[in-house]
């Protein structure tokens, strides 16, 4: 059974600074939006898979981001562990610029009544 697949608004353009990374929140999913220094924009799924921190308080050297919790590192566009503790990929978001508007696209779904790991940010 296929998903629907929802675009999101999360951000302007000017919230996310070149270099830098934003957490979101778009369809109860927690995201790290990136600004990478090649001037787009990445969205990656916020939480490390080594363990349960937010990738968006980390750094974003080139095209990867460093969880700030045990320096995992992985690939903006792919998804790929770059650097270890973590060994399991992250997943990645199709991010469209529209209108000095950032947007990006995830998978609607039903949702379980959990809390977000990043309180909502």
């Amino acid at each position: 059974m296929s998903r629907a697949l929802a675009k999101v608004r999360v951000a302007s353009v000017d919230d996310v600074p070149v270099g830098s990374l934003k957490a979101v929140v778009a369809d109860h999913t927690e995201i790290c939006v990136a600004h990478a220094d090649d001037g787009n924009f990445y969205a990656i799924n916020d939480v490390c898979t080594h363990e349960n921190f937010l990738l968006s308080g980390g750094e974003m050297f080139d095209l990867q981001v460093e969880c700030p919790q045990h320096g995992s590192r992985f690939h903006l566009q792919t998804g790929a562990v770059t650097g270890m503790p973590a060994v399991i990929p992250t997943k990645v978001y199709p991010v469209e610029i529209r209108d000095g508007e950032v947007y990006v696209e995830v998978g609607s779904s039903p949702l379980p009544d959990l809390p977000l790991r990043g309180g909502g940010h």
